[in-house]
């Protein structure tokens, strides 16, 4: 990712503009099957929890809701739209905590917008008791494949299939626990109309809209 290119990601992400609040409920919708797909391997009440690259709280809010959460993102912006207390702002590629800090470190959406992907597994891994969570679009995804190529900020998702991420995992030195392509809400994209047709279809499958990896260290 060149200069420039980082520069209008930056520009980007402090943009103001309309964003669904964590309550609605497409965003509710998108974010608690990912929450359960998560608990149903370990029971998260009672855990410490990372949420990297937190953004405006989607997970953030329903992760405060079952542990002790905290948020970390380097935008200003997207942090003072966030309703939970525990944030921060700073670096996914220098996060402020030391070893062992959480028992799982989170991060949704975040890794196709960063420069060296590798490098903030790395630092999640570090930061983690036991699991590290990814999860990002799924570019074997027709319709994922097409917002990429026609958003400039998202063409990044273009080579996160599932597969990557789960060598990404490897990679960091993290083994895979379980992983999959799940989905069919988009958070800011589904219409409210039509939010309990596509939760009837809000289900595991290889054109999933996103893909999942759960991995420990």
């Amino acid at each position: 990712m060149t200069k420039n290119k980082i520069e209008h990601q930056i520009r980007y992400w402090e943009e103001e503009r309309k964003r669904r609040s964590p309550e609605h409920p497409v965003i509710e919708a998108f974010v608690l099957p990912k929450i359960k797909y998560i608990s149903d391997y370990e029971d998260l009440s009672g855990m410490s929890i990372l949420d990297v690259g937190c953004g405006n709280g989607y997970f953030t809010y329903y992760f405060s809701k079952l542990a002790y959460t905290v948020g970390i993102d380097y935008s200003r912006y997207m942090l003072s739209i966030n309703p939970c207390d525990l944030l921060i702002q700073g670096s996914a590629l220098a996060l402020p905590f030391k070893t062992d800090s959480f028992n799982l470190v989170f991060c949704s959406n975040l890794l196709h917008h960063v420069k060296g992907p590798e490098a903030v597994v790395v630092e999640m891994k570090r930061v983690s008791k036991k699991y590290v969570v990814l999860s990002e679009p799924n570019r074997n995804n027709p319709l994922m494949a097409l917002f990429s190529v026609l958003v400039r900020e998202e063409r990044g998702q273009l080579k996160f299939s599932l597969q990557y991420l789960k060598k990404l995992a490897i990679s960091s030195g993290l083994n895979i626990v379980d992983a999959c392509s799940l989905g069919s809400i988009v958070p800011n994209k589904t219409p409210l109309s039509l939010l309990e047709i596509f939760k009837k279809i809000d289900k595991k499958s290889v054109l999933g809209f996103y893909s999942i990896v759960l991995a420990c260290k």
